[in-house]
């Protein structure tokens, strides 16, 4: 009975052993989503490609979270001159390729956060393609999330990213092998085009194709009579051959020469390179010819391009790191955990953050000689003690890789292959060099130190000097409280000499959630006072009163009416006061209030001609909808003023020696 016993419970160990080596195989077989690969657009680069099929309005990410986002702020003017001049980073006044990543803070839902804000996204936010006619990725706004560490009690808090999750969705149902695009906008590559001559937009791509329309008309003897922006079929008309005016051979000639024309323009870069597109694309369209050049089979993903999303962001059990980095799949020891391609900027200096004070002439300029911090962005780049160099990794979630001095399972090397992008000769140049160069062109990886099991955080080591760095940050941090939290703690606020008592930093996105929540009058605040990081702004269209002037007036205007749905049509907030709440009876029946109108004062500034005239309002019957929290300047954690910043840094053995610039 005993041996019987024994037998069962050894096949119960096998048949679990067996289902968990069975679970890490499937995990380890599971189909790549997405691909780093080489772009089927000529000279692009690298590109992003599916795994795997996906329907329309689908999530983009293995566990449906988006990219990380970072925020550069007032950089132009921390660069200025002496004198106070700002330089501007997109005129190439300083080494910052990473312009040609940014994103706009509106893009983005994060414009009220600085003066000056642009946005460098991860991922999706960097590392796919612009393609007007094939463009199958909608891009979404970040959240703003802490990832748990608080303010008061936290030595991470303001280390890290406060803007998480930048979804990306599927715009159509997208086949497994297609190359992914993202809108840049037209304005992106207007300009660029020096640097880009003249890339196809919207509108070139239709007159591209009535082009077509007529040349195959008149050349080859077929033409179409629909155009593929109504949505009609294509249907073509064969002339005879024995009509046609240029034989086979003589069509080819003349398209090698239009093509070659030495004038380009957007609409003959639209049309397609080889002749034999050409007919596709007067058969079928340019859109149709576009789709099939796009794909990429998925034997040639898996052989010659990179998983990208072997991990994927979850919360780390590192004290005060906030995410990390966790496998998705079974990694062996030396292979690929992810890749990293990277942007380069020559001088670490371009992202210091200065004091301010006022020159002779009262303009705000920047004190030389007082560093109060750095960029958020250094953080998650790497460099070298003895270098000015510094590298941003931007392909996915590898912004999330966290630090382990002693039991780290992954480490950084250059890429081996990739030479179509990764320019080896670059390891060899100059720091002086390197700043001529305005593009990527370097890749990292990202290998396994050892096999890393699904759901195990990657970690890697930073260096002796971060992890020296962060010790004495931890060391010399100390705790507050929200009652000295008014405007105290971050850098560039104006303090308010009244505390907010136990009103501790809340994000104004926390009070717009809810609407039905009653929204404080002046005279409540004087007692039950919002957080000091938030004030209340009102929709209003000032063009609704008095006018128009025929001379500025002499004393401010003051016009009291009913808020009108109109206030709503130029999406003006402007900073406004609550003075008085009532209900709305929204079920006479029963008596019952479910919402509330508001009487709100403000000041509005109009123009009419060279007019500019200040009104005061008070506007009656405002809704709730019409009042909207907005974040004050400078008030988020990544300004405050015990928030950590370093590099990491690549080790000696890796770094190269000629952009030691500093010894």
């Amino acid at each position: 009975m005993k041996r019987t016993w024994l037998s069962a419970f050894a096949a119960l160990i096998i048949l679990i052993i067996t289902t968990l080596n069975s679970t890490l195989v499937a995990a380890y077989n599971d189909s790549c989503l997405l691909y780093l690969a080489e772009s089927t657009i000529p000279s692009a680069g690298i590109g992003m490609f599916l795994g795997q099929d996906v329907k329309k309005g689908q999530l983009l990410s293995r566990n449906g979270y988006g990219d990380a986002a970072f925020a550069t702020v007032d950089q132009n003017w921390h660069n200025s001159n002496p004198g106070g001049t700002a330089q501007a980073r997109e005129n190439e006044d300083y080494h910052w390729p990473l312009t040609s990543y940014d994103w706009t803070s509106e893009s983005l839902g994060v414009e009220d956060d600085a003066e000056d804000v642009s946005m460098t996204v991860t991922g999706f936010g960097a590392v796919p393609n612009c393609h007007f006619r094939l463009l199958n990725v909608e891009e979404h706004k970040a959240e703003y999330d802490n990832a748990g560490l608080d303010r008061y009690s936290s030595p991470g808090s303001g280390a890290i990213t406060p803007y998480f999750n930048r979804t990306s969705t599927a715009r159509e149902d997208i086949p497994a092998g297609a190359e992914l695009y993202v809108n840049y906008g037209t304005s992106w590559f207007l300009s660029r085009d020096g640097v880009f001559s003249l890339v196809p937009v919207q509108e070139s791509y239709i007159h591209a194709q009535k082009f077509l329309n007529v040349y195959g008309k008149l050349i080859l003897g077929t033409y179409q009579d629909k155009d593929t922006n109504d949505g009609g079929e294509w249907k073509k008309r064969l002339g005879d051959k024995k009509n046609m005016i240029l034989p086979d051979e003589a069509q080819r000639d003349l398209w090698d020469i239009i093509k070659s024309h030495p004038y380009p323009s957007r609409e003959r870069q639209a049309c397609p390179d080889s002749h034999a597109d050409v007919i596709r694309a007067i058969h079928g369209g340019i859109e149709a010819v576009e789709v099939e050049n796009s794909m990429r089979s998925l034997r040639y993903l898996k052989e010659n391009g990179k998983c990208m999303d072997n991990i994927v962001p979850g919360m780390s059990a590192i004290p005060h790191a906030g995410r990390g980095a966790f496998a998705t799949r079974f990694i062996p020891k030396g292979s690929l955990v992810a890749p990293a391609p990277v942007v380069h900027i020559a001088d670490k200096t371009t992202l210091y953050m200065y004091n301010e004070t006022s020159n002779k002439k009262g303009k705000r300029v920047k004190k030389e000689d007082e560093i109060l911090s750095k960029q958020i962005i250094l953080n998650y780049m790497f460099g070298h003690p003895n270098s000015s160099v510094l590298l941003f990794p931007y392909s996915s979630n590898v912004a999330y890789i966290n630090h382990d001095s002693t039991n780290y399972n992954a480490e950084l090397q250059w890429t081996s292959d990739f030479s179509f992008f990764h320019h080896k000769d670059w390891l060899k140049k100059t720091v002086q060099e390197l700043e001529n160069e305005w593009t990527a062109g370097l890749m990292l990886d990202f290998i396994a130190t050892r096999d890393i099991q699904p759901g195990e955080e990657v970690l890697i080591n930073y260096g002796d000097e971060w992890q020296r760095a962060w010790d004495e940050h931890v060391k010399a941090w100390e705790p507050s409280t929200p009652d000295l939290d008014h405007n105290n703690l971050t850098y560039w606020t104006k303090s308010s000499k009244i505390s907010g008592g136990d009103a501790e930093f809340k994000r104004a996105e926390v009070f717009n959630a809810d609407h039905d929540v009653p929204i404080k009058t002046t005279k409540e605040q004087a007692t039950d006072p919002y957080p000091y990081n938030v004030e209340t702004h009102c929709y209003i269209d000032p063009e609704i009163g008095i006018g128009p002037y025929s001379y500025a007036p002499q004393t401010t205007p003051f016009i009291r009416r009913e808020w009108k749905d109109q206030d709503w049509l130029n999406k003006t907030l402007v900073k406004c006061n609550v003075t008085e709440r009532h209900h709305v009876m929204c079920d006479e029946e029963e008596d019952e209030y479910h919402n509330y109108v508001y009487t709100v004062q403000l000041m509005a500034t109009k123009r009419q001609g060279k007019l500019r005239i200040t009104e005061r309002y008070e506007l009656f019957d405002t809704p709730s909808e019409a009042i909207s929290f907005v974040n004050k300047r400078y008030t988020s954690d990544m300004f405050l003023k015990k928030a950590f910043r370093h590099e990491m840094h690549l080790p000696d053995a890796i770094f190269p020696r000629s952009w030691m610039n500093l010894l």
